[in-house]
C-alpha cells in the first residue's frame, strides 16, 4: 500500500468517528477545504454531510466562485468591513500580536500581557511575543486600532449561529502546518468543543501528491500566493502574498483594500500601486460589495 492509499484509508476510518448527519463542512474555497470537499464526494460518495459557506464579500473573484459553486448554504458575514475597522480595528502584524494590542489599547495591563509584550513570560523564552517595532509603536502610542478580531466577526460569528440554529458542528479543514500556533492548537481530530479537524496532520507534500494523482482542482491563485482570504489582508505580508494580491486585484478592488488596510499598510511597508495608475474612482467604503 503506497503513502496516498495509506493516508486516504486512514482518513476514511477517521470519518467513522463522527455522525454524518451531526456535522457540516466548513468550505472557504481554498485548497484544503477543496480537499476535504473532494474526499467526502468523490471518495466517500457521501451527500448528507452539509457544505457550508461564508461569503465575506471581500473574497477573490476565483474563490467566491468556488464557494457558490461547491456550497450548500451560503452564509453572509455579522458586520460589514468599515464597521469592523470602526468597532474593533484592523489587522496588522499577526492575530497573535494584535490580540495583545487590542487589549492594551482597550486598557488592560495585566501581568501575563505585558510579560508578552516585554517578552518576559517563562524568562524571555516563550515563542509568542511582540516584534520590537509593534512594542514601541504601542507604548508610544503611536499605533491605529488594531485588532485580530476581523475574522470573527466575517466568518466566525456567522458559522457559529449556524451551528446554534442547525445543531451541526464543523468539520474544519485546517492543517498544523500551516503555522506554530496550529501547530499547537490542532494536535488530535477533535477540538474541544468537538470541531472536526480529520486532516491536521497533512504535510504539503502528501496533499499536492493526492491532488495530483486525483486531479482535485486547485484555484489559479495559488500559482501566485500560498493561501488564500480576504484579499489583502496583511496577515499575507509574512509570506509576501498581500502585495502579490493587491497587483492582481482590478482599480475597484484594489483601491477600496488599500484604503480599508491603509494604516497597517504603512506601518508594514506595502505600496499602493494603483497610485501610480492615479486612481480617480469614486467608491462607496460602506458598499455591501466589491466587483
Amino acid at each position: 500500500m503506497n503513502d496516498i492509499t495509506f493516508y486516504l484509508e486512514d482518513l476514511k476510518s477517521k470519518f467513522t468517528k463522527i455522525n454524518f448527519q451531526d456535522y457540516y463542512l466548513s468550505y472557504s474555497g481554498g485548497r484544503d477545504s477543496h480537499f476535504l470537499y473532494w474526499f467526502i464526494k468523490e471518495y466517500l460518495k457521501d451527500n448528507e454531510i452539509k457544505i457550508v459557506t461564508c461569503n465575506t464579500l471581500l473574497e477573490h473573484k476565483e474563490i467566491k466562485e468556488r464557494m457558490i459553486k461547491y456550497s450548500d448554504v451560503v452564509l453572509k458575514p455579522k458586520l460589514k468591513p468599515y464597521e469592523i475597522k470602526e468597532k474593533v480595528g484592523i489587522p496588522c502584524f499577526s492575530k497573535m500580536q494584535d490580540d495583545m494590542i487590542m487589549r492594551y489599547q482597550k486598557g488592560s495591563r495585566s501581568i501575563s500581557l505585558m510579560q508578552f509584550i516585554n517578552g518576559t513570560k517563562n524568562k524571555g523564552k516563550t515563542m509568542f511575543k511582540m516584534n520590537n517595532q509593534a512594542k514601541k509603536l504601542l507604548l508610544n502610542d503611536k499605533l491605529h486600532k488594531i485588532s485580530n478580531k476581523c475574522c470573527y466577526y466575517m466568518k466566525k460569528l456567522p458559522f457559529k449561529e449556524y451551528e446554534k440554529e442547525s445543531k451541526k458542528k464543523a468539520i474544519l479543514g485546517v492543517r498544523s502546518t500551516e503555522s506554530i500556533l496550529r501547530k499547537a492548537q490542532y494536535t488530535t481530530c477533535f477540538t474541544k468543543e468537538k470541531k472536526f479537524t480529520p486532516i491536521h496532520d497533512l504535510s504539503d507534500d502528501l496533499l499536492h501528491k493526492i491532488e495530483k494523482k486525483y486531479n482535485i482542482e486547485i484555484p489559479q491563485i495559488y500559482k501566485h500566493v500560498s493561501r488564500t482570504g480576504c484579499m489583502g489582508c496583511p496577515y499575507g505580508s509574512h509570506y509576501r502574498d498581500t502585495q502579490k494580491e493587491l497587483n492582481m486585484l482590478d482599480r475597484n478592488q484594489r483601491e477600496f483594500i488599500y484604503k480599508y488596510f491603509k494604516e497597517s499598510y504603512d506601518l508594514l511597508g506595502i505600496k499602493d500601486m494603483g497610485k501610480i495608475e492615479q486612481l480617480s474612482i469614486n467608491f462607496d467604503e460602506k458598499s455591501d460589495e466589491i466587483e
